[in-house]
């Protein structure tokens, strides 16, 4: 990342005017945006749904990071906005394509070994917003989440782009489709094992992240919901003790919800937990686990096959 310094600044880009500067606070970093970026580029795929949702395909010379299917609902969007790379794309990419904004749904798009420091780009001119529920420092691995992160990102960037009124009409859906799972969780008094990936040792959930909040909005009682953190390796003797009452599989390129069934079916332990034995699977993808757009769609996702289970 040393060749930044050697750089121009790129804020001379062009951009759409806005009224007045918006200065905004991202993970401790500030930056003001004295008109609405016009060449975003996108780092993961919760940033750039955030975008889609808001109709700000326009606005955006790039995106990366995919983690599985862009919903129907906004590929065309997508398809008019330019891949860069399968996963985090060189600087050397990043600065060819003349950004103003780059929008980051993991803080490792910030590291030294990705793009940087989100200070090295505003010395550029480039301003920078990372997903507030990615932020160590505002969210430790011990406290719970809540949706107010995702209302915070949707807020932020309807102010950025200055398109405040759709900003506040998806907060406003967003939240009424989460608040309406709430108060009717299929989920209830109802255990559950998540299980992300991993056959020797499981991969599930901690107590304190994203998909922790989409299992306790349905209801669910995690069985690892003792355990700090967002992903976490578990004991296969911890789930054989908790017998859940309900598997949750996360859908995955990486492991697909399949599989994961297929393992515990003919494991000869595993295969007598009594979810297994009485078929109590629901599957989610990682994408709706995630506080960004899907997550709405996750909590009703989950909330309708455990209601089907009954």
């Amino acid at each position: 990342m040393n060749l930044l310094k050697y750089l121009v600044p790129l804020g001379l880009v062009a951009a759409t005017a806005q009224a007045d500067p918006v200065t905004v606070q991202s993970c401790g970093v500030e930056y003001t945006f004295q008109e609405a970026p016009a060449r975003a580029i996108t780092l993961n795929q919760q940033a750039t749904e955030v975008m889609l949702a808001l109709g700000l395909e326009g606005s955006m010379v790039g995106t990366a990071y995919l983690d599985d299917e862009i919903p129907a609902q906004w590929k065309d969007a997508f398809g008019t906005v330019p891949v860069l790379a399968e996963k985090y794309p060189a600087a050397e990419v990043v600065l060819a394509n003349e950004p103003d904004f780059l929008f980051a749904g993991f803080g490792s798009a910030f590291s030294e070994d990705n793009l940087g420091a989100a200070q090295k780009w505003h010395d550029l001119g480039v301003g920078t917003y990372l997903v507030d529920a990615s932020c160590g420092d505002a969210h430790p691995k011990n406290v719970p989440l809540t949706i107010e992160p995702i209302l915070k990102d949707i807020g932020t960037i309807g102010q950025i782009f200055s398109v405040e009124d759709r900003a506040e009409a998806l907060i406003a859906e967003t939240k009424a489709r989460i608040d309406a799972v709430q108060a009717d969780p299929a989920g209830a008094g109802r255990s559950a094992f998540i299980y992300d990936s991993g056959d020797e040792t499981p991969y599930s959930i901690g107590c304190c992240g994203g998909p922790a909040l989409v299992a306790k909005t349905a209801g669910l009682n995690s069985i690892s919901d003792d355990v700090e953190g967002t992903w976490v390796d578990l004991a296969w003797e911890r789930v054989v003790e908790a017998d859940p009452d309900v598997i949750l599989l996360i859908e995955a390129g990486w492991s697909s919800a399949a599989e994961k069934r297929a393992y515990m079916e003919s494991d000869p332990v595993l295969s007598e937990l009594t979810a297994v034995k009485e078929g109590r699977f629901v599957t989610v993808p990682f994408s709706e686990t995630l506080l960004g757009m899907r997550f709405a769609d996750g909590v009703e996702n989950l909330n309708g096959q455990l209601a089907e289970l009954e």
